[in-house]
């Protein structure tokens, strides 16, 4: 009985591992910046992938997370992505207010994979849909004042003021700002793969 359960951790290792690695591949990221988007060292991502050491459930959390997929997913069950879209309502730690129209409130450091923008959209206003970024890119959106419609791929959320959402951005996507009298002000976060 010990040898059977022994062998089945064993697959269920391997096969963790052999997905692990397929995602963030697919997902054009290295063990490093897996490493780094995870807080998971690179060798322990380098010993999961290898089958070498079986992960705890937080650490299957953790790398889902980077990757984007659900920790489902990551085990085998279920072969769906995670949504593109997690929603923050305003009520759940969102807060602030910066008023202002378009502008890009950087600069950043060379090599920077990250953008700060503040977008002021005009009542009634669609922007996009915008090509597909690559693999890894997460747009971070908070509504600062008015209503938005934030669409990936084919999933449509509706935000509010107060609230904020994170979206993989490897689909076309899009905003809207649904209301006919106001301006939206929203401010994005771009994080590239």
């Amino acid at each position: 009985m010990e040898d059977m359960l022994s062998t089945l951790e064993d697959e269920i290792n391997l096969r963790t591992g052999r997905t692990v690695k397929e995602r963030r591949e697919g997902a054009g990221l290295s063990l490093r910046a897996l490493a780094e988007r995870s807080g998971i060292s690179s060798s322990m991502i380098s010993d999961i992938e290898r089958g070498a050491k079986s992960p705890t459930v937080i650490t299957i959390v953790r790398l889902a997370a980077a990757l984007g997929v659900s920790a489902g997913a990551l085990m085998g069950e279920g072969t769906g992505p995670a949504p593109r879209i997690r929603v923050l309502r305003r009520d759940e730690g969102a807060g602030g207010e910066h008023p202002a129209p378009w502008k890009n409130l950087g600069p950043v450091g060379p090599g920077s994979r990250i953008e700060f923008v503040r977008y002021q959209i005009p009542p009634s206003a669609v922007l996009g849909p915008a090509a597909a970024h690559a693999a890894g890119t997460f747009e971070h959106v908070y509504v600062a004042e008015g209503s938005l419609r934030v669409t990936v791929g084919d999933e449509t959320v509706e935000l509010s003021t107060g609230d904020s959402c994170s979206c993989r951005a490897d689909a076309p996507h899009g905003v809207e700002n649904p209301d006919p009298s106001a301006e939206a002000l929203i401010y994005v976060i771009v994080e590239r793969g």
